[in-house]
């Protein structure tokens, strides 16, 4: 049960997005046969290159057929992969190390997003987490990634989390997102493209004149890097495979090469990129996937490669809580070898 909840928590890092009026069930219909190639993805940035690769028909040179299939919940994602449903998930990086301490047939393939949480305020002159200090910050889901890497961060630089902020949790990224264009909340922790989606709607209609100044205060990335003393970026997501594909070993490696070339697309080409994902998730906003694209950091990274940074990084989560890992450090076989 414990495990089951902080695979749920750890997901909702990479799911979060404006679609809450979507009343589909989500139920997969598509077969995952010899014949298909199906991918399983969120509605969120890690996904993108893989709509570009759908829109553009690579992979496989045409011989299979290309299906999707969005994920909204953990149940939904962990049917998937225990039912081998998919061939290529896109994932949160610990959630794969979870799959894999549980003894699933999955690999890791690459880590692609490397900038995605902000603290944004209704105040231009904060830059650190000390700097929020005894302030109310609003905080979806007790316990998520983000609230672990709030906690981690803060203990780091000598602060107490629960003692010297007011952490108010709410039961949805968007709860926190009403809060900051409704002026009920001066500061909270959002993901892209929530982030870029609060800012943009600030900027028009009725908010414009309710909350017209919304910030991005502190790049938590940043705060990382300057107090682990490391680069600005945390492995957040990225993309395994499981089942049966796995037997395909060139398919894999062709998949992680077109994955590449339309990560560097959709970097280059943030208008571009928005217009292809609203196409496949009408629920999202071109002006804010835009803007996420222009501030996140996708970047498609094999995970053989950078092996010992995923280490160190399941480290601190393990060492955090190792539910987070499924409580223990994934072994050389977790990662794909070319």
């Amino acid at each position: 049960m414990k495990n089951t909840i902080y695979l749920a928590l750890s997901i909702l890092l990479i799911s979060i997005t404006s679609c809450g009026n979507d009343q589909s069930s989500g139920t997969n219909t598509i077969k995952n046969t010899k014949d298909n190639i199906v991918f399983a993805v969120p509605f969120a940035p890690v996904s993108y290159p893989i709509l570009k690769m759908l829109e553009d028909g690579t992979l496989s040179k045409g011989k299979k057929k290309l299906e999707l299939v969005i994920w909204k919940t953990p149940d939904q994602l962990k049917a998937l992969v225990v039912g081998e449903q998919a061939d290529f998930y896109a994932v949160p990086s610990n959630v794969g190390a979870m799959f894999y301490n549980k003894g699933i047939k999955i690999k890791m393939l690459n880590i692609s997003i490397w900038r995605a949480i902000w603290l944004v305020s209704r105040s231009n002159d904060k830059k650190t987490l000390a700097d929020f200090k005894g302030e109310t910050i609003a905080m979806p889901f007790k316990g998520d990634m983000p609230h672990i890497i709030f906690t981690i961060l803060a203990k780091k630089q000598g602060l107490q989390p629960e003692k010297d902020f007011n952490l108010e949790f709410l039961p949805s990224p968007m709860d926190a997102a009403k809060k900051m264009i409704t002026r009920r909340v001066t500061h909270a922790l959002l993901i892209d493209p929530a982030v870029s989606t609060v800012i943009e709607k600030s900027k028009s209609g009725l908010s414009s004149v309710i909350a017209p100044d919304i910030y991005r205060s502190v790049d938590i990335q940043n705060e990382w890097g300057r107090l682990f003393n490391t680069k600005n970026e945390i492995p957040f997501a990225g993309i395994m495979a499981g089942g049966n594909i796995l037997e395909d070993a060139p398919l894999v490696k062709e998949f992680m090469a077109e994955y590449k070339k339309a990560t560097k697309w959709c970097m280059s080409n943030p208008e571009e990129t928005a217009k292809i994902v609203v196409k496949h998730i009408p629920q999202l906003n071109e002006d804010g996937v835009t803007e996420a694209m222009k501030n996140v950091i996708l970047r498609a990274d094999d995970a053989s490669a950078i092996k010992e940074e995923l280490t160190e990084f399941f480290n601190i989560l393990h060492t955090s809580k190792p539910a987070l890992t499924g409580e223990k450090i994934p072994d050389n076989n977790f990662y794909f070898s070319n």
